[in-house]
């Protein structure tokens, strides 16, 4: 009797736990959306929406202001609204005139600044340190013409800098490099706005993670990809500078370029985006161009990228066109990229039809692993272009090609109706939930590539995979 007391008690703490995590993730979702619809027209609604998000979820208030909210002070002239092709067919699409569009705009802003002053003299201390670097970014932004008063924000921002070492938290970095970047277009504040370059530098140097990247956790391998891209940026902006060597302008390009998102960071490449966009107002996903642009000799520009082509493969043309080597290039090529990757780790399973797949039998091949669920919506978005590689590849198109799919916490039962009722013909094992963490998949859809001697290379979630592949392979 005491056994079924204990157990009945067990199986009520779990329902009881299950019950709490469902009412986390709805009161999470209630309140993060609630600020997004509430913020353009209601501050005082977004406000309270924003206070309950930092009680219940810090971490997520704190992404929603610098990666969202924080885009309604990003300078915008409207005349080029006026003339831009993408917002005036946007604009086509829903049926609104320009005057409208750019009406309702100014109204968000209005009240995005409203938001802003109230929650700068919240009750909680959370929520005011999670606001003070937009603030300060918004004082440099309206005295941009004022130097004295904007070199007295400067001064003030490094001294709130000082009193941290953590710049990854509210994005201080990135509020930073945007106030330097008002100060810097000012002959008479050019130094400080280096004190305050050399202060950012520094510190995204000293924290730049070096964690065994076969285990690192998915949070680790985002503020790696932070670090990073953020100190490529302060390399780039360092680079530009007029008075330079030619030998120092490489020097730092080279650090932006080697720390430009490799494989790994372009997993996690949402860690970066938005300060991308706030830092260049567009896409600039690496620096790697602007590098070999300022390569002097043919043999550097191919070791350069020899060595980009390991990690995004649109570069192995560039690289064949300046081979000189004596040995097919083909070989060339996949011998250094052996050297540079490490072995998959062997597994063999089962497959749906009763078979048994065992990885590295096919030696002659390249093999693609692609981990999935039934559950998951952007596996299945891929799936129709999924079973058509495959049928490439039996029909001869990609002979050396050879294509596994695992999927992960799933029921066979399910997996196989799945299958049928889409009339996919790819081959599918059961996970046997071990193999994700030899491969420490964090999300899905999630793809490997492995040569045929055994070495693998992740193929990053956001690009053309089938281009990558293709890349890779040919």
């Amino acid at each position: 009797m005491k056994k079924l007391t204990l157990l009945s008690l067990c199986l009520l703490f779990a329902v009881l736990a299950s019950a709490q995590n469902k009412a986390s993730m709805e009161d999470y979702a209630l309140n993060f959306n609630g600020f997004q619809r509430a913020r353009d027209k209601y501050p005082d609604s977004a406000i309270r929406y924003l206070q309950a998000l930092a009680t219940i979820r810090p971490e997520a208030a704190e992404e929603l202001l610098h990666e969202s909210f924080a885009q309604s002070f990003i300078p915008r002239d409207e005349e080029k609204y006026r003339t831009d092709p993408a917002f005036l067919a946007s604009l086509k699409r829903m049926n609104m005139t320009v005057d409208s569009a750019l009406k309702i705009t100014r109204e968000s802003v209005k009240n995005a600044y409203i938001i802003l002053e109230k929650l700068e003299n919240d009750t909680s201390q959370f929520i005011k340190e999670m606001v003070f670097p937009i603030s300060y970014w918004i004082q440099a932004q309206k005295n941009f013409s004022n130097p004295e008063n904007l070199k007295e924000i400067g001064k003030a921002y490094i001294s709130y800098l000082k009193g941290t070492n953590n710049f990854y938290t509210q994005r201080k970095a990135r509020y930073a490099l945007m106030i330097a970047r008002l100060m810097y277009n000012n002959d008479k504040l050019r130094s400080d706005a280096d004190q305050v370059i050399k202060l950012i530098y520094n510190n995204l140097q000293d924290h730049q993670v070096n964690e065994d990247l076969t285990t690192i956790q998915r949070s680790i391998k985002e503020k790696r990809a932070w670090y990073r891209y953020m100190f490529a940026y302060c390399n780039f902006i360092m680079s530009q500078e007029a008075n330079l060597t030619q030998d120092q302008k490489l020097g730092y390009l080279k650090l932006a370029y080697e720390h430009s998102p490799d494989i790994l960071d372009k997993t996690v490449s949402h860690a970066y985006f938005y300060d991308m966009i706030f830092l260049f107002g567009n896409e600039k996903y690496s620096f790697e161009e602007d590098y070999l642009s300022a390569l002097g000799s043919d043999e550097e520009k191919f070791k350069t990228v020899m060595a980009m082509s390991m990690n995004n493969p649109s570069f192995k043309q560039k690289a064949k066109a300046l081979y000189k080597g004596k040995i097919n290039f083909g070989d060339y090529w996949l011998n250094e990229f052996n050297k540079k990757f490490q072995q998959a780790p062997l597994f063999s399973l089962t497959q749906i039809d009763s078979n048994q797949y065992i990885l590295g039998k096919n030696k002659e091949q390249w093999t693609l692993i692609d981990f999935w669920g039934t559950w998951c919506s952007p596996c299945r978005q891929e799936h129709p272009d999924l079973q058509k590689l495959y049928l490439n590849t039996m029909q001869g198109e990609m002979k050396n090609l050879n294509v596994i799919t695992i999927a992960s916490n799933d029921r066979e039962p399910t997996v196989k109706e799945y299958m049928k009722n889409l009339n996919y013909t790819f081959p599918v094992v059961m996970s046997d939930n071990q193999i994700e963490r030899k491969y420490n998949v964090s999300s899905w859809p999630s793809k490997f590539l492995v040569s045929p001697q055994g070495k693998y290379v992740v193929i990053p979630f956001n690009v053309d995979w089938q281009k990558y592949i293709s890349d890779y392979i040919n």
